[in-house]
């Protein structure tokens, strides 16, 4: 355990120069009547009630068709309007559909005051169209009433996207905590059955996945349901382990900002050919999901469940979630000995098992310009980021959903027949994320690391604490990170996250699933020539001039 919280504690430590400062203004002058300036008595209660419509993400769970209609909605609103006598109107959001929604929302002018999105791009975008909150100067005004979020995210984050030259902040910056990045999962049950070692190179892992194949009637019930490896049709994300192996070692900081728009690292055109080419050749040798392309990923999270997939990457946490329940629901379909283990196994031109993890940050918060109600708005953020309502958010209720132990740790309670939520109580994403935009991760992360890495391991009830933990070590071991980049706004990304995502898709599935061997590589250049043609050329060719308008002709940012 010592080792892994040294890990743990490690993955933590990311240092940057904040880029501005909350507002220390005192206390607000009271009137006559001793009321605040701001129309808040003392208690920071308003003194007449303020009413704000705030995005709810919705998964649509079975047991909670309407998420703004559940124990967790009803009771955030009963108890901010106690506290601060805000008045909740939920504005439920689909989750996996949250920036397209969003983005019609902004365009007709009725999206809620508060919102939040992982496509800042699209926040920008709507931004220079006159349609978002600069929130420098509400935090500059209202700073000193927030000491909550101040907490919780400090300038860092606060200030993240903030553009120094014109003091523009167009969104609030939620903070990452306990990330271990994204792992590949293997099946040590097959491994263990077939004698076969750990892979630690991508030619063993491809070995591995043949294996798997030419097994499978030792393997599985059904041989024709056996999938090696597992792709969705998000293919740059689901195979983001192999792409990230077609990285060069040496890639620099520059050569990250300036081909780093895609969060999938689509701009990286050589590494996005190799790992394309090698997933055509998996997909022509029969080791991948042959309906990646066509099929609902929930169909093959039930194959995982089934215990039909041999390997797989993703978050680092992803098969421990109670709500997915692929390695608990896999053990109920197989037994108790099918298990998944967490590899790096795809090695890098200098032979580096390397990762790359994105930057500790999670969603962004923005106030659309219609948003009426700035300060109630940023109180409602506070109320969200206070350790009390994080732990009844993250947590649940003790004796339903959480034990406390004795050293302060939470441990999530296993839901089962002899102990049943109601279903209005469900948790339907992990920790409540969906209605924590200040945070993913447990909140006490930096405050009492100690206990948030004995919360982490019993944090999936089902799966031994040292086996989560082993997990994030795995995504941490090693990882790179680089630093924020912060340079004036560059036009060409406006409104462009979409259409070229969109465009890398179909690309990644024509040349994978759609593409022989021989006609690859011309398939590849002509839909990579259209992909930049689309406005990504523009894009790497605006940050290339402001990396060096900002820096220099340097191939790193100063310390």
């Amino acid at each position: 355990m010592k080792k892994s919280l040294l890990m743990l504690l490690a993955s933590s430590v990311f240092t940057l120069t904040a880029c501005g400062n909350t507002a220390d203004t005192g206390t607000e002058t009271s009137n006559n009547n001793g009321e605040s300036a701001y129309g808040l008595d003392e208690n920071m209660r308003f003194t007449e009630p303020r009413t704000i419509s705030v995005a709810l993400w919705d998964r649509s769970n079975e047991r909670i068709p309407n998420f703004d209609e559940s124990y967790w909605a009803d009771w955030v609103a009963a108890e901010i309007l106690e506290q601060h006598n805000i008045v909740i109107d939920w504005s439920p959001v689909p989750r996996w559909e949250e920036g397209e929604f969003q983005s019609t929302q902004l365009a007709a002018q009725t999206a809620p005051d508060i919102g939040y999105t992982f496509n800042n791009a699209m926040v920008t975008t709507m931004a220079n169209m006159g349609g978002i909150h600069n929130m420098y100067p509400l935090l500059e005004q209202y700073g000193h009433l927030l000491p909550n979020l101040n907490t919780l995210l400090g300038d860092t984050f606060l200030y993240w996207n903030l553009d120094p030259n014109t003091n523009e902040l167009w969104s609030l910056t939620g903070r990452r905590a306990q990330d271990g990045g994204t792992v590949t999962f293997i099946r040590e049950d097959w491994l263990n059955e077939l004698g076969l070692p750990i892979p630690t190179t991508t030619e063993e892992f491809e070995a591995t996945l043949i294996a798997f194949r030419d097994n499978a009637d030792q393997l599985v019930e059904n041989p024709n349901e056996m999938i090696p490896y597992f792709l969705t049709n998000d293919v740059a994300w689901d195979a983001m382990g192999l792409f990230d192996s077609f990285i060069p070692n040496d890639v620099t900081e520059r050569e990250w900002f300036v081909y780093g728009f895609d969060d999938r690292r689509f701009h990286f055109e050589d590494a996005m050919r190799e790992g394309a080419r090698t997933l055509n050749h998996w997909f022509n040798e029969d080791l991948l999901w042959n309906d990646f392309v066509i099929a609902e990923p929930t169909i093959g999270h039930d194959q995982i469940r089934l215990g039909n997939v041999g390997s797989f990457h993703g978050n680092w946490d992803l098969p421990f979630r109670a709500g997915d329940a692929w390695i608990t629901g896999m053990r109920e379909n197989v037994g108790d000995q099918a298990n998944f283990i967490p590899i790096n196994p795809f090695t890098n031109d200098a032979g580096v098992a390397r990762m790359f993890m994105s930057n500790p940050t999670d969603r962004f918060i923005f106030f659309p310009i219609t948003n009426d109600e700035p300060l109630a708005s940023l109180l409602y953020l506070d109320f969200m980021s206070s350790p009390e309502v994080l732990d009844r958010l993250q947590f649940g209720i003790e004796g339903v959903h959480h034990e406390v132990l004795e050293n302060g740790a939470f441990a999530m309670l296993e839901e089962n027949d002899d102990h049943v939520w109601p279903n209005e109580q469900v948790i339907p994403s992990l920790r409540n994320f969906d209605m924590t935009p200040t945070i993913n991760g447990i909140h006490f992360d930096q405050t009492d690391p100690t206990r948030a890495a004995y919360t982490l391991g019993l944090g999936f009830p089902g799966i031994d604490s040292d086996a989560v933990l082993a997990a994030l070590n795995t995504g941490i071991d090693n990882s790179q990170i680089f630093r924020n980049v912060i340079t004036p706004i560059r036009h060409s990304e406006e409104g462009m996250s979409e259409p070229l995502r969109d465009q890398r898709d179909v690309l990644l599935h024509r040349v994978i699933a759609a593409t022989s061997p021989e006609d690859f590589d011309a398939t590849f250049d002509s839909m990579y020539q259209n992909y930049l043609n689309l406005g990504a050329a523009a894009i790497i060719a605006e940050r290339e001039e402001a990396w060096i308008a900002t820096f220099g002709d340097v191939d790193s940012m100063p310390q």
